[in-house]
């Protein structure tokens, strides 16, 4: 699926795979995010060596208006519920502010927890 823009130009398309690598790549700059969950397809072509930007988020597009899901994987420690809303405000502004595309949500699922193996708290920038 994609959303199209015309132009005097032309058109523009933008591809939900490519909205979905913006908001995988917002995900993971977020500080107690330690990962992003592969869907079973994505797992499966990442087997086959086919890795992909847009690994751990899926949009669903109707028009100019995305929906967008990031499954996240956290550092324990951290309280998740502000983890979550912070990685929901920054991948709506980043999605909007990149494609133009209004964020109708961005629903958060957090599949993982990571622990220190040694007990130190991870130093993530």
């Amino acid at each position: 699926m994609e959303t199209t823009k015309q132009n005097a130009l032309g058109s523009i398309h933008i591809t939900d795979k490519a909205i979905s690598a913006i908001a995988s790549q917002t995900a993971l700059s977020i500080r107690h995010v330690c990962g992003l969950e592969a869907n079973l397809a994505e797992a499966a072509a990442q087997r086959l060596g086919r890795g992909s930007l847009s690994r751990g988020s899926d949009t669903v597009l109707a028009g100019n208006e995305a929906e967008i899901t990031v499954r996240l994987i956290v550092s324990g420690g951290c309280r998740i519920p502000d983890i979550a809303l912070q990685v929901q405000k920054a991948v709506k502004e980043a999605v909007e502010r990149l494609t133009g595309c209004t964020v109708s949500a961005v629903n958060v699922m957090v599949t993982g927890i990571t622990f220190p193996a040694d007990g130190a708290e991870e130093a993530r920038p």
